[in-house]
């Protein structure tokens, strides 16, 4: 991305109850550049700010969110809100509500400024609008990435399909435990016990479909003898950090006789992941909302 020079006089402080018009304004401006590709135009023309002044004041006057704004030439150019995590499942405690900046500010730095204001350098997570690469590639240069959860939510009334980015240390992990997980799951990597050995922890443990408790060895030795396995289709992945060095991931499996859900425990301690813990559910055809 080509970067803007940014306005000299560009700074970002918190949010007093007399910026209230000048973040509703806005709020109605960006959602217009920004959603223009999702949202009806009749939708967006008809965006009032007056409705939104006093929802404004109310928020900047609560002490429940963090509001920041950005300002340049005298005038409120971008704004964002932060607090404690919305959502019961919530990744990590601190939450990135909101955060617009007009197009005339796009690669300045201001939106980097006020993503740094309002969740600083610690763990966070936000909500993000599915497919909208422009708002991924920001949030990925900030430290972001999925984690697998999405959801289906209304957008002042509209449909919106939204993905949940998260920014925590151990994150930069996951795709290496993602790997392993499938690597788990490739037929040739499974016969070989040298292979799987490496991949499992030396206390691991598996419940198996049957409700029975699988050992490493014995999972590693019923591996090295199976035949005529395909490699099995994998969807709906999902990666929650437990801890400094533990990773909890859930996913699909898809195969000719069925679907299953699985979930893993990880150790990311070491410089390869390792697999603590496996349990998998076979989901009946009636059970499984998505078929």
């Amino acid at each position: 991305m080509i970067r803007s020079a940014a306005p000299s006089d560009l700074r970002v402080r918190p949010a007093s109850l007399d910026d209230a018009r000048g973040i509703a304004e806005v709020h109605v401006q960006a959602w217009r550049e920004a959603y223009a590709p999702q949202l009806p135009d009749e939708f967006l023309r008809g965006l009032r700010v007056e409705p939104r002044v006093d929802r404004w004041a109310a928020i900047i006057a609560d002490d429940v969110t963090d509001v920041h704004v950005a300002e340049s030439g005298g005038r409120i150019v971008g704004w964002a809100t932060a607090g404690d995590g919305r959502d019961d499942d919530r990744p990590v405690r601190r939450e990135l509500e909101g955060i617009y900046v007009l197009a005339e500010l796009y690669g300045t730095g201001a939106g980097a400024l006020l993503l740094d204001a309002a969740v600083g350098a610690d763990d966070a997570y936000l909500w993000m609008m599915d497919d909208n690469p422009r708002a991924e590639a920001f949030y990925r240069r900030s430290g972001f990435v999925r984690d697998g959860v999405e959801r289906d939510r209304p957008l002042a009334g509209h449909p919106m399909h939204i993905a949940r980015l998260v920014r925590h240390g151990a994150a930069s992990r996951w795709a290496a435990v993602k790997d392993a997980e499938v690597a788990l799951l490739d037929p040739e990597v499974r016969r070989d016990p040298a292979r799987v050995s490496a991949l499992l922890h030396p206390a691991f443990a598996e419940i198996g479909r049957s409700g029975a408790l699988w050992t490493r060895e014995q999972v590693v030795a019923a591996l090295a003898d199976e035949v005529g396995r395909p490699q099995p289709t994998t969807d709906q992945w999902e990666f929650r950090q437990q801890g400094p060095d533990l990773v909890l991931v859930t996913y699909r499996i898809t195969t000719s006789s069925g679907r299953s859900r699985h979930s893993s425990l990880w150790d990311i301690a070491a410089a390869t992941p390792c697999l603590r813990f496996h349990q998998g559910t076979v989901v009946p055809p009636d059970g499984d909302a998505t078929q």
